[in-house]
């Protein structure tokens, strides 16, 4: 097998450097300087944890808090193990308590999400090194050294952060989009036939967004391990991915010519001139990933956007029946065009800024990237099922941690707390993707193990040699899990445990043999729970979540569409909206892992995110209708125009229609069904809801 290191920039060597100096400093200090071993331990894996197991993104100051966070949570977490470090039963149930608490609280925050796992290392490290309450002292001390130095290192030590190459590829797509806009515009506006030259140039731009828009998303779906909280930067990606599709899918339509505008001429121009722009503003703050003034021209945007729904509709209420309705439809079809090209521009432009880290204006239908406790607590409870894979995984990671301490407690494993991380560290979201990394966990450990104690061998028992190694060994153990794989990543840590625990209590290579014993009864633990718990894993509610998408996202327009014309009593418009949204939240953190469980998914990534992306569109449709409302209510045209009246038995049909398809397709999908067959000669790419 050949050996791939994949270090762009290097900065996952500067980490590990970080983490070389840093282990073994508050190591020394706390076995050496304090004679304290508690301190010493706690130092370390504390240590390790900031610099190797958490890794904030954001703003300078944004990750300092969470940092912060961290440490303040991780003395609460020591504490409790401490406590429970004595009785099993009360370890186990805490454990569980406390497992889930950490895993599902991820759902709310991306940040909570990302430290989850230095947070249950706290809490195990505590709970299965038994200590009086007299020794708590010394272990916060130990993990409080750990957070000064790590954050010392963090913030000081090449402070730069590496570049998200994610965020590019999507920056690429929406200047690609932005190119494509700007040339269909001016050959709008020149009016006549475009020459054969200028055809294909559109044809090139056209093709250029569509190739960069599935990089952008292909890319994103990559990304193991993503965080999908909704206050997550990294979910604000997800969201501009899927503003990519939408978007894209409009900027291909061919604008009407001059003439069908001409109501509404000024207002045209002026949207066509500001979408490029803010998209290669948003594609600015992606690269430089600075919110910069957090979205100032935005608000011109969101004005050309409304100003051209108020000319239009100006315009509209003073057609007869007697008008060509050809014109009045190609009018219409322009309108929603362009409206539709500047609500997707603000929601790029939005979620730009929240990728970048910064506060953008909010848009009222969707979660807030910065949630106060009331949203919070609805989030929480709208996964609060048995539907929501986020749920699942929380309580599937709960039981799994709850029984690997109840296994090395009766067991009496004499390094308990690496039965606990062994089955953290494999427990996946399916039982096939755990045994596969179970494998992994099983392979690595023993190859740590037989070079740990070559060195052990070789080093014999003097101490200064094993201090001399340590750093070289936490600088390998740090780089290997970031820049080669998980393997290797399990190799290089237990030649750190085999150093380490010499120093503590010298006893030769045989501290790797109760390593591996321990990882390999984690490991058993984590297939156990694998298949007691969904071992389906995200396969088991896809199809439910997709359905559930299109549904609610249906009801959303249906509800939209009953309130603008107030043809029957309905509800307000905001639950149907929320609702939706939450639906869409869902299915968003199911996809990402079921590609991350199913390697051969991704053949199909295409296929999957283009189904994904219909709910998106019916959604968004609704979004920009309930906006229009808010523009002029319609419903005075019943008992204005006659000519109106004559076409509301055929659009109630076709309303009805469309309805009934979306929440059939939904129905269908959910259930494993044959769906509906799509219109006769309906377009293969659209920008509605068609």
């Amino acid at each position: 097998m050949k050996l791939t290191i994949s270090d762009p920039g290097h900065f996952a060597l500067k980490n590990a450097v970080r983490a070389a100096i840093v282990v073994p400093a508050t190591f020394a200090l706390g076995l050496k300087a304090f004679d304290l071993p508690q301190m010493a331990l706690f130092g370390a894996f504390g240590s390790i944890g900031f610099l190797v197991f958490v890794d904030f993104g954001g703003t300078r100051r944004a990750r300092l808090l969470a940092y912060l966070a961290v440490l303040a949570a991780g003395c609460v977490t020591i504490a409790l193990g401490t406590l429970c470090s004595h009785t099993t039963w009360l370890a186990v149930v805490v454990m569980a308590l406390v497992g889930f608490a950490i895993l599902f609280a991820g759902v709310i925050d991306g940040y909570l999400a990302a430290a989850s796992l230095v947070l249950i290392l706290t809490f195990v490290l505590a709970a299965m090194v038994p200590a009086d309450l007299g020794e708590l002292p010394d272990r916060l001390a130990g993990w409080g050294l750990a957070g000064l130095f790590s954050l010392a290192a963090i913030f000081l030590l090449w402070p730069s952060r590496p570049p998200d190459r994610v965020r590019r590829g999507v920056a690429v797509a929406v200047e690609a989009l932005a190119a494509l806009l700007e040339a269909m515009g001016t050959a709008a506006r020149a009016g006549g036939r475009p020459t054969a030259l200028e055809e294909e140039r559109l044809g090139e731009l056209s093709e250029a967004a569509y190739e960069t828009n599935a990089k952008a998303r292909n890319a994103f779906v990559a990304i193991p391990h993503r965080p999908s909280g909704v206050g997550a930067r990294t979910a604000a990606v997800g969201r501009l991915i899927d503003d990519l599709d939408w978007t894209e899918a409009l900027a291909r339509e061919e604008p009407a010519p001059a003439s069908v505008s001409a109501g509404f001429a000024a207002e045209r121009d002026a949207v066509e001139a500001v979408v490029p722009a803010a998209l290669r503003r948003a594609a600015e703050r992606l690269r430089s990933n600075d919110p910069g003034d957090n979205g100032r021209e935005l608000r011109d945007l969101a004005e050309k956007h409304r100003a051209i729904g108020r000319a239009f509709l100006a315009e509209f209420v003073e057609r007869r029946v007697s008008d060509d309705a050809k014109r009045v439809t190609a009018e219409l079809n322009e309108a929603y065009r362009l409206r539709g090209l500047a609500y997707a521009a603000l929601q790029i432009g939005r979620h730009a800024i929240q990728a970048a880290g910064g506060e953008a204006p909010r848009e009222p239908t969707l979660v807030p990237d910065r949630i106060g406790l009331r949203e919070g607590r609805r989030i929480a409870e709208s996964n609060s099922r048995m539907g929501s894979v986020w749920f699942r995984n929380s309580v599937r990671g709960a039981a799994g941690l709850a029984l690997a301490v109840l296994v090395a407690k009766v067991t009496d494993a004499q390094n308990g707390f690496w039965v606990v991380l062994g089955t953290i560290s494999v427990l996946r979201s399916s039982a096939l993707a755990t045994g596969t990394t179970v494998v992994e966990a099983i392979t690595g450990t023993g190859i740590g193990i037989l070079v740990g104690g070559l060195i052990v061998v070789a080093l014999g028992s003097e101490p200064g040699l094993l201090w001399a190694v340590l750093p070289f060994a936490v600088l390998l153990g740090a780089y290997s899990p970031r820049a080669i794989s998980f393997t290797a990543g399990q190799a290089a840590f237990t030649i750190v445990v085999v150093v380490l625990f010499n120093l503590l209590n010298p006893v030769g290579w045989s501290v790797g043999v109760v390593r591996i014993e321990d990882v390999a009864l984690g490991c058993a633990v984590s297939l156990v729970t694998g298949f007691l718990f969904w071992p389906r894993g995200a396969a088991d509610v896809l199809r439910k979540s997709i359905g559930a998408a299109y549904e609610t996202a249906a009801r959303y327009l249906d509800t939209t569409i009953a309130s603008m014309l107030g043809v029957r009593e309905v509800g307000p418009i905001e639950p149907a909206a929320v609702e939706a949204s939450e639906a869409a939240l869902r299915l968003d953190e199911t996809v990402r892992e079921y590609l991350a469980e199913n390697g051969s998914a991704r053949r199909d990534v295409d296929a999957l995110a283009r189904l994904v992306g219909g709910a998106t569109r019916v959604r968004r449709v609704a979004r920009l209708l309930q906006d229009a409302r808010t523009l002029v209510p319609l419903t005075p045209f019943t008992s204005q125009a006659a000519w109106v009246a004559a076409v509301c038995g055929p659009f109630d049909a076709e309303w009805k229609a469309r309805r009934d398809w979306f929440e059939t397709f939904g129905q269908t999908i959910a259930a494993g069904q044959e769906p509906p067959a799509p219109e006769p000669g309906a377009p293969a790419r659209t920008a509605g809801p068609t």
